[in-house]
């Protein structure tokens, strides 16, 4: 197992590539933009800006026709995805499948638990992305 080291973006999504069959990952770094255009096309949607900033409105997310799932980081209000809720957690909105920042956390900390707990069982142990990963799965937290 390699140590943790920052990947370039550039890294992260030949890795998600990789991984799965058919992915492009596109990330987007924006400030005062038109977000439709950037979310046409797309199936996901995870949103991480600053507190109090809707990055993406209710009515844009509902008019993407090929966008799946919708996870907003953000648990300040406004919602950074306009009508996700902090607490939803796999819940059905027009279609989409919205996940808010509360919803996510208990997978993270679960996550995050056992992680730590490992770290204290040997003195050896690197827990990179892909070991924390498999732990998730190990633990059912992730879809397999």
């Amino acid at each position: 197992m390699q140590p943790f080291t920052e990947a370039s973006p550039a890294t992260s999504r030949s890795r998600v590539a990789q991984t799965v069959s058919g992915a492009r990952l596109t990330p987007h770094v924006v400030e005062d933009a038109d977000f439709e255009p950037i979310v046409a096309g797309a199936q996901l949607v995870i949103a991480a800006g600053a507190s109090g900033v809707e990055l993406l409105s209710q009515e844009a997310r509902q008019a993407s026709t090929a966008l799946r799932v919708v996870i907003d980081l953000n648990a300040v209000p406004p919602a950074g995805i306009g009508g996700v809720a902090p607490q939803d957690k796999g819940v059905e909105h027009g279609g989409q499948v919205c996940y808010g920042a509360f919803g996510v956390g208990g997978l993270k900390m679960k996550l995050h638990k056992e992680a730590i707990s490992r770290l204290f069982h040997t003195n050896d142990l690197v827990l990179d992305a892909d070991a924390i990963y498999a732990l998730g799965k190990s633990l059912e937290l992730v879809p397999k």
